[in-house]
């Protein structure tokens, strides 16, 4: 089965508790990761000076190129993010040039795309979520967004997809209104 968005609150929660008790850098990840919709390269190639100008005030928008389209995001964080990606820099004393998800066996590098599928499974399985991947962040918050808004466009256009069908097939939302068609059909 392919990677799924948690739908359900609850199970974030849970996740982000397990996460806490191994180490700030993965809180942090998953944190970006829900609140960003950037896949997870994208995440671990963030160096402070993305984040932050020189002064340290933060930049109006976190602007890169995204590694696998090779296009341009430009992505405002919110408040909470803000809050806990600032907090996080503090702690380690990070340095304009540094990445905020180094690896812990060396700090230069940043953390490796196997390692943190690693570490954030590893969280999701003492959680109890099903069809997790790094992905599964990406698609909790394109998910989330399509629930209140059933805006597919902007979804889509968050996402850098080609067409609503893919956004639609991406987020699962063509499995999930196949079985409801299976069950509200029913003959006999």
């Amino acid at each position: 089965m392919t990677v799924q968005p948690i739908k359900d609150p609850r199970k974030i929660k849970r996740m982000i508790a397990v996460l806490e008790k191994s180490n700030p850098r993965n809180v942090l990840m998953f944190r970006v990761g829900l609140n960003t919709i950037l896949r997870i390269q994208d995440i671990l190639d963030l160096r402070v000076s993305d984040i932050f100008h020189p002064d340290g005030s933060f930049k109006e928008y976190l602007s890169l190129f995204e590694r696998k389209t090779k296009k341009s995001k430009a992505i405002k964080l919110n408040s909470l993010i803000r809050i806990e990606i600032k907090k996080f820099v503090d702690r380690y004393g990070l340095k304009e040039d540094d990445y905020i998800f180094f690896s812990l066996h060396n700090p230069a590098r940043n953390l490796d795309r196997v390692e943190a599928w690693r570490i954030l499974k590893k969280a999701s399985d003492k959680a109890g979520i099903e069809n997790f991947g790094t992905h599964s962040m990406r698609k909790t918050l394109a998910w989330t967004i399509y629930q209140k808004t059933k805006d597919i466009s902007l979804v889509m256009y968050m996402l850098n997809h080609q067409s609503p069908t893919a956004t639609m097939k991406y987020l699962g939302l063509v499995q999930d209104s196949i079985d409801k068609t299976y069950e509200e059909f029913a003959i006999g």
